[in-house]
């Protein structure tokens, strides 16, 4: 049977379909996942999210929530302000290294997020005969590096009831 684990960089997905003025259903991507690898004799043993906020989100308070209720490990951190009023919200080295103590254990990996900054993960197990699924959102907005170094890419905006407009 095939092991595999989901990381998700809810950071990257929110600014994108925020823009949009869409939302994405989790619960909806999380339920997709388990049975297309239910069909094809996979098991996932791991749906992690990742989430930075800031203390007095609300909104983003709740949303951790909901990924927590649908049966996700979350991992969050607080989100750094800057100066000039921007924030630094990303937590592309807590999935980097989730990945790399998890991957030995696993046969794929599916990491949801269209950022480049991962090709080099994405690199490093692949060339250790780990095969990695890319779900992002878009063409445009998920990254062309990434797609590249992956085995596989789905267009989350394809996947049936994930995207809400």
């Amino acid at each position: 049977m095939k092991k595999v684990a989901v990381f998700i960089d809810v950071q990257n997905l929110q600014e994108v379909f925020e823009k949009q003025g869409a939302e994405i259903r989790y619960d909806k991507l999380k339920e997709y996942l388990e049975k297309e690898y239910e069909r094809i004799g996979g098991e996932i043993l791991k749906f992690v999210a990742f989430v930075p906020y800031k203390l007095d989100d609300e909104r983003r308070l709740k949303l951790i929530d909901a990924i927590s209720l649908a049966g996700y490990r979350v991992i969050t951190k607080i989100a750094k302000e800057r100066p000039d009023g921007s924030v630094k919200a990303n937590m592309d080295l807590e999935i980097a290294l989730e990945v790399l103590i998890m991957y030995k254990n696993l046969d794929e990996i599916v990491l949801v997020s269209g950022d480049s900054d991962f090709a080099p993960l994405i690199d490093y197990v692949a060339k250790r005969g780990i095969r990695v699924r890319i779900i992002g959102p878009g063409r445009g907005p998920t990254s062309i590096e990434i797609i590249r170094e992956a085995d596989d890419f789905d267009n989350l905006d394809e996947i049936s009831g994930v995207v809400r407009k």
